[in-house]
């Protein structure tokens, strides 16, 4: 009884076999016709290609079809393969990538391959790390994968799951870069009680992108902006600033970023407008149902214009006006901010004069 038990259990912990049985042309794009566990399986996949094809580009294989990153490697004459691996059942993933990756290259007549993914699905891409010369991770764990390059992308929301981001322990591998982007979020959350946007990564990610592609041609990339445990400590030790409104933390022994006066967080990748903040940008925020798992999503709580409305509130932090005085110092400091990461790698030129164009818009 025992024994069956096991057996049975080992079963439905086997991954998938996954067998490639074509790869046809549709109309500009590609179809992969699979057989998972004897069953066949479809797998669009659209292809998008650069109108300036540069010679040796690479092929970016982009599982979760970010446009944002389909412009930036179509502008550097790369081909976009996107395809939604959630379709497949998720112990598949990996096996249909080793089968299918071989097929692409020959396809589109790619030298090098790239991928980017995020979450669940990105799991799958470090699955089958081997066959790609470079991975770009957002919110999902390279882990031991043995991919030649990776380069992993995470916000504060990982840390305030109810299963939280572990702390690192021990030395990065020399293949590996990681990228925490204070006061982001990588997703929506559950158990919001509004929506809320994940786009505030979208620059480090281009970016980010174009870092891996140089890497994959020999170009030593940045050193990477990560907490290390000096700069983490116990949730429960942190001291928020009194913030009207501010949705009660949660107070337990995770492992959290440090926090500045304001409640932001003081290490890791700040993007512009987190370096020179309006704001509050905190990773979880006030549940749907009390009683459900905490929200681990973007929130920002502004501060406040003007000394007296800061007053007015109660709010302990100081006032847009005490912190830059004016709008036209505000968006010149914008500017050094912005360009010291174009200088850096970590932000492209375009996203450093959106950022410059926004701080124009300041509320003050």
């Amino acid at each position: 009884m025992h024994r069956s038990l096991f057996l049975f259990g080992l079963f439905f912990c086997l991954p998938a076999r996954a067998e490639l049985l074509k790869l046809e042309e549709t109309g500009g794009d590609l179809r992969a016709a699979l057989k998972i566990d004897g069953k066949e399986a479809t797998l669009p996949i659209r292809l998008l290609r650069s109108k300036t094809p540069a010679p040796g580009a690479a092929l970016l294989i982009d599982i979760a079809q970010q446009s944002d990153l389909a412009a930036t490697a179509l502008a550097r004459g790369m081909t976009v393969a996107a395809l939604d691996l959630a379709t497949l059942p998720a112990p598949s993933r990996a096996e249909a990538l080793r089968d299918l990756l071989p097929r692409l290259r020959e396809k589109t007549g790619a030298r090098r391959v790239l991928a980017y993914g995020s979450g669940e699905a990105g799991a799958a891409l470090a699955g089958a790390g081997a066959l790609f010369d470079g991975l770009l991770l957002q919110d999902a764990s390279i882990g031991a994968a043995k991919t030649p390059r990776g380069v992993e992308v995470w916000g504060s929301d990982a840390y305030w799951r109810a299963a939280p981001r572990p702390a690192p322990t021990g030395p990065e591998p020399e293949n590996r870069r990681s990228f925490f982007l204070a006061g982001t979020t990588s997703g929506a959350g559950a158990n919001c009680a509004m929506p809320m946007d994940s786009r505030a990564q979208a620059p480090a990610l281009r970016a980010l992108l174009v870092v891996l592609d140089d890497w994959t041609r020999g170009v030593k990339p940045p050193a990477s902006r990560a907490p290390g445990a000096a700069d983490l400590a116990k949730a429960a030790r942190l001291v928020w600033p009194k913030i009207p409104s501010l949705p009660a933390p949660l107070s337990d022994e995770r492992l959290v970023p440090k926090i500045d006066a304001d409640g932001n967080e003081a290490s890791g990748l700040r993007l512009p407008d987190r370096a020179l903040p309006i704001a509050t940008f905190i990773g979880f925020a006030a549940r749907r149902d009390p009683k459900g798992p905490p929200c681990a999503a973007a929130a920002a709580f502004p501060f406040p214009a003007a000394k007296a409305d800061r007053e007015k509130a109660g709010d302990p932090r100081s006032s847009l006006v005490e912190r830059y005085g004016s709008r036209a110092y505000f968006v010149a400091t914008m500017r050094v901010v912005a360009d010291r990461l174009v200088k850096e790698r970590l932000l492209l030129k375009e996203d450093a004069d959106a950022y410059v164009a926004a701080a124009k818009q300041a509320p003050f």
